[in-house]
């Protein structure tokens, strides 16, 4: 069985609200403020939980989400420096690992065609895995990398692991028209963590993580990973409640350290 991992996107990192996360042995942080810092260690060495990273977390990048195949030089650059500094910073305070988000969301340049952006990227991710452990996260809408074949190619050749987001994934499906089952079947052997939400075309312009979705290839979907034995992480935000009880009850069932404790 997995491990239950709460994501603070369920307080969509307000640090008023860290004592409102359900109770869980491990935490995946991101989004909070430097300030806020000494507050969340100490809340993890109450809990004496174990914790990772979700880049971006304390530093930013210069446009809000990351680029790290951009075709425009200065956004790479500063993606994989934030990134950087992410990874040195969750070493220094006892991460065990970093997610990070990996080619570009919502991009239809052919980027892949160029092979400085490839090695780019390659050697940067690489670095950083020697710091601490990555985990690359899929995106969603990349037109020139989606499948699983891509995506095990890039873990081979950073020798990093997978964090599989239900939601970006079921998008790309539906984009992509293939089997979300079959892509993480594809996978299985790289994957270390799923982010576990709800998003279809429809529902991710409305709430930004859905907890829960009816959806026949959402159910089996959950149905397919109950037995992997990897981080299951809780990424509903907060701006829609709805289902939230059937993702924690799920979580629960499937990891070894769920406590039944559903408060939030």
């Amino acid at each position: 069985m997995g491990r239950k991992v709460i994501s603070t996107s369920l307080i969509r990192a307000n640090i008023e609200k860290l004592n409102d996360l359900p109770s869980s042995k491990n935490y995946e942080l991101t989004f909070f403020k430097e300030n806020d810092l000494s507050k969340i260690l100490e809340f993890l060495h109450t809990k004496s939980a174990t914790f990772g990273l979700h880049a971006p977390f304390i530093y930013r990048y210069k446009q809000t989400h990351p680029f790290p195949t951009s075709t425009i030089d200065e956004l790479r650059k500063d993606t994989y420096e934030k990134n950087y500094n992410c990874a040195i910073l969750a070493k220094n305070i006892g991460a065990e690992y970093v997610v990070i988000h990996f080619p570009n969301a919502r991009q239809s340049e052919n980027w892949i065609v160029q092979q400085k952006i490839v090695h780019e990227a390659v050697e940067a991710i690489s670095q950083l895995n020697q710091i601490i452990p990555v985990r690359i996260e899929n995106i969603y809408m990349n037109d020139y990398f989606h499948s699983p074949e891509d995506y095990t190619w890039f873990t081979r050749q950073t020798n990093t692991t997978l964090c599989v987001d239900i939601g970006h994934l079921l998008i790309d499906s539906e984009i992509y028209n293939f089997d979300p089952v079959k892509f993480i079947d594809k996978c299985a052997e790289y994957i270390s963590e799923f982010h576990l939400y709800y998003a279809d075309l429809n529902v991710y312009n409305q709430c930004h993580h859905a907890p829960w979705g009816d959806s026949k290839d959402f159910l089996r979907t959950l149905d397919f990973i109950r037995n992997f034995k990897c981080d299951f992480t809780v990424e509903a935000s907060n701006d829609c409640k709805e289902g939230l009880e059937k993702l924690l009850r799920y979580v629960e069932e499937v990891t070894e350290d769920g406590d039944g404790d559903i408060r939030i």
